[in-house]
C-alpha cells in the first residue's frame, strides 16, 4: 500500500492522498480508514474531528478491529477527551487479549 510507504518516509500529505484514493476505490476498507485517520491527525490538530470520523467509520465497519479502537483512543487523548480515550484503550486491550495467536485464514 502506497500510503504506508509514504508514511514511513515521513511524507504524511502524500500518505493521506494515497489512502484517500484507496478509500475512494474501496469505501469499506478498514486499514485505509485507519491510516487515513492517523495521517489526518499528523497534519494538524485542527483536523482531529475529521480523523475521529475516519476512525469511527472503521469501527462501524469492523467493530472488533483493535487498531481502530487504539487510534481512536489516541485521538481522544490528544483532544483532551480522557474518559473517551480510556474507554477506547480498554476496548483495544480486550480485543487484543481475544486475538488468536495465528490468523484463522492461515489455518485453512
Amino acid at each position: 500500500m502506497a500510503g504506508v510507504l509514504f508514511e514511513g518516509r515521513g511524507q504524511y500529505e502524500d500518505a493521506l492522498l494515497a489512502t484517500i484514493n484507496g478509500v475512494l476505490i474501496e469505501p469499506n476498507h478498514v486499514p485505509c480508514k485507519i491510516l487515513m485517520g492517523s495521517m489526518i491527525q499528523k497534519i494538524g490538530p485542527k483536523y482531529l474531528a475529521a480523523a475521529r470520523s475516519s476512525m469511527s467509520d472503521a469501527i462501524r465497519i469492523e467493530p472488533t478491529n483493535r487498531m481502530a479502537w487504539h487510534y481512536l483512543g489516541l485521538l481522544n487523548k490528544k483532544d483532551g477527551r480522557i474518559s473517551d480515550a480510556a474507554d477506547c484503550f480498554q476496548a483495544a486491550s480486550m480485543l487484543e487479549e481475544s486475538d488468536p495467536i495465528e490468523s484463522f485464514s492461515s489455518i485453512l
